[in-house]
Order: structure tokens, then C-alpha cells, then sequence
């Protein structure tokens, strides 16, 4: 009986350990995601001349989009959901914060041609940030949507976007409501 016992403790510790050592691990790869996170946001923010959230947001779904159907996994650790303009994750309000906080990245007000008033984030190149998560062949996938998208605002990304197949697969139209904050298939 003692035996049965102990194999059970013993059963018990592991199963214990390994819930804990998972727990450890994830926490680790959600600091890495978070990291990368932060540098891709500021090299966008460098690369875009009008890095505006949507912007930023919609720009970071393209490329985890490209990514995805080249290698099977998202650059970004974002969690993409059906929003009122296209792919969202509320995420991006903590990383811009934090970025504009160590000063990695400056806000500018700035206004659309109707005259409503918007914010730019500005890359600081005098902050000695470094973008050491991000590989060659991730910088290689975020420069070829840079250069597919030249200079193209918030408007015509979001067009984009509800053009993509994760977005259609919900029915989801440009100032529509349909499928409002469910999650984006991006095996699509």
C-alpha cells in the first residue's frame, strides 16, 4: 500500500512540475513576443512616414498574414480579432505606451484632409534601440509589405485588410458589424 502511495506523490509532484515548468515557459515566450513586439512597432514607426495606430496595427497583420503563408507562424505575438476598422489586438495601446514611455518613439498630432486630428508616432533615432529580435528574413518579409504598401495611409491599409481572406471568411465589410471581435483565422 505504501508504494501505491508514494507512486501517486510521485505522479502527483511531476504532474505538478510540469504544470509549473510549462507555465515558466510560456511566460518566457510571451516576454520574447513582447519584446519583438516592441521592436517591430518601433521599426514601422522608423519606416513609415504617417505610423499612426491603424496603421501600425494594419501593417503588422499584413506582414504576420505574409509570414503565415510563407512559414506556418505569425512574426508578431499580436491576436488578431474582427474590429470596428479590420484586424485588431488592444495589445498594440500597451506596446505604444511603453515605447513612448522609454522615449524609443515620439507622438506628433497631425490631421486628415477633413482636418480631424490624429496621432503619428516618430521613431527616436537617437535612442540607441536595437532591433535584435527580429531575424534577416523577418526584416526581409516587413520591408517587402513596406514596399508593397509605399506610403499608403490608414484608409487604403484598412481597404486592404478587409480584403484578405481571414477578414472575408467572416463576411465582414467595411462599416459593417458583422462578427465584431472574433478571433481571425489567419490559416486562411
Amino acid at each position: 500500500m505504501k508504494k501505491i502511495k508514494k507512486l501517486k506523490i510521485v505522479r502527483m509532484g511531476l504532474l505538478v512540475f510540469s504544470f509549473f515548468g510549462n507555465l515558466a515557459y510560456n511566460n518566457i515566450k510571451l516576454m520574447a513576443n513582447k519584446n519583438k513586439d516592441l521592436q517591430i512597432l518601433a521599426y514601422l514607426a522608423q519606416k513609415h512616414p504617417k505610423a499612426s495606430v491603424t496603421v501600425l496595427m494594419k501593417l503588422c497583420y499584413l506582414i504576420d498574414l505574409v509570414n503565415f503563408k510563407r512559414n506556418k507562424e505569425q512574426i508578431t505575438g499580436f491576436e488578431y480579432k474582427r474590429y470596428n476598422f479590420g484586424p485588431f489586438d488592444e495589445e498594440i495601446y500597451q506596446r505604444l505606451k511603453e515605447l513612448t514611455e522609454k522615449n524609443i518613439i515620439s507622438q506628433k498630432q497631425d490631421y486628415t484632409q477633413t482636418g480631424n486630428e490624429y496621432i503619428i508616432y516618430c521613431f527616436n533615432e537617437e535612442s540607441n534601440f536595437g532591433f535584435d529580435e527580429i531575424s534577416e528574413p523577418e526584416f526581409g518579409i516587413m520591408d517587402e509589405v513596406l514596399d508593397s504598401v509605399n506610403g499608403y495611409g490608414a484608409k487604403a491599409l484598412t481597404e486592404i485588410a478587409y480584403k484578405t481572406k481571414p477578414m472575408q471568411a467572416l463576411g465582414a465589410t467595411l462599416n459593417g458589424g458583422e462578427h465584431l471581435n472574433e478571433k481571425l483565422d489567419m490559416s486562411l
